[in-house]
């Protein structure tokens, strides 16, 4: 009995960690520039690294109370930074968060008690998320999220799609700069969701083997009747696009995600 006390103790103080985990120092000699502005004209930055020809997209915080993918990004940069050279095919860009807005926003609230919804949406209140310019694009759409998406929020998808500044933004670099691999990063469904083509769905089982997490179907998917999103705008022009759900609000899961994006990128780095 004490035994499984203790055990859950350290769990307990395990998550707390986990949920109060800083941000990692970005190192000061990577180069990065803004793609765009916020509706507040906060810079939408971006990092690169490498100069090979497989361009890969590594986008975070385009719900902003997701502080976790924003600490998982600046890991990242740490770690592609020590190892790019080990991938000399590809050129790596990493937002580490779209929607700057609604970040500064979760951070200041830290609303832990009501889930971190705060800071969710942009500036104008917009999922981003549901604004790009695809078939589905709809002005109000679901947001099903709770234990087995049972609960439901109306939101505010924007007048029209590609309406908000940070989606014109990522839309024009990606377009810009023919990026075909992309990693959109979010929290807390502990799932992979792949794009439509081929390659996207190998990427989503080399990444559920190194972390751990469950492959979302697109029959589940379905379900969930989201409109206007990244997947569905990449799977359009037949980029392959991976949706990754973290674990933690306010973790990064890193030791999970390290291992998963090495693995990916390794075999993006021998993919012809």
């Amino acid at each position: 009995m004490l035994i499984l006390l203790l055990s859950k103790i350290k769990l307990i103080l395990k998550g707390l960690y986990e949920s109060l985990e800083g941000f990692a120092e970005i190192p000061k000699s990577l180069a990065k520039f803004p793609i765009g502005l916020s509706h507040l004209k906060n810079p939408i930055d971006c990092y690169r690294i490498g100069n090979g020809e497989i361009k890969i997209l590594f986008v975070s915080g385009v719900h902003g109370n997701e502080v976790g993918t924003v600490k998982l990004s600046y890991k990242l940069l740490n770690f592609l930074n020590k190892k790019y050279l080990d991938f000399p095919e590809i050129t790596f860009y990493v937002i580490p968060c779209l929607n700057p807005d609604g970040f500064l926003a979760a951070k200041k609230n830290k609303d832990f008690i009501n889930g971190g919804k705060v800071g969710r949406f942009n500036n104008k209140n917009v999922d981003l998320n549901r604004n790009f310019n695809t078939p589905s694009f709809k002005k109000e759409s679901l947001w099903s999220f709770g234990k087995k998406y049972s609960q439901n929020i109306k939101v505010n998808c924007g007048d029209e799609g590609n309406s908000e500044p940070e989606i014109q933004a990522i839309i024009k670099f990606i377009e810009t700069n023919n990026i075909k691999f992309i990693f959109s990063f979010h929290n807390v469904g502990a799932d992979v969701l792949p794009g439509d083509t081929e390659l996207s769905k190998k990427i989503g089982d080399i990444y559920k083997k190194e972390t751990g997490y469950k492959i979302m179907l697109s029959e589940e998917w379905g379900k969930l009747k989201q409109t206007g999103t990244f997947k569905e705008w990449c799977d359009m022009r037949g980029l392959s696009f991976l949706e990754v759900e973290t674990s933690k609000r306010w973790g990064s899961d890193w030791s999970k995600q390290k291992k998963a994006i090495e693995a990916v990128v390794g075999y993006l780095n021998s993919y012809k």
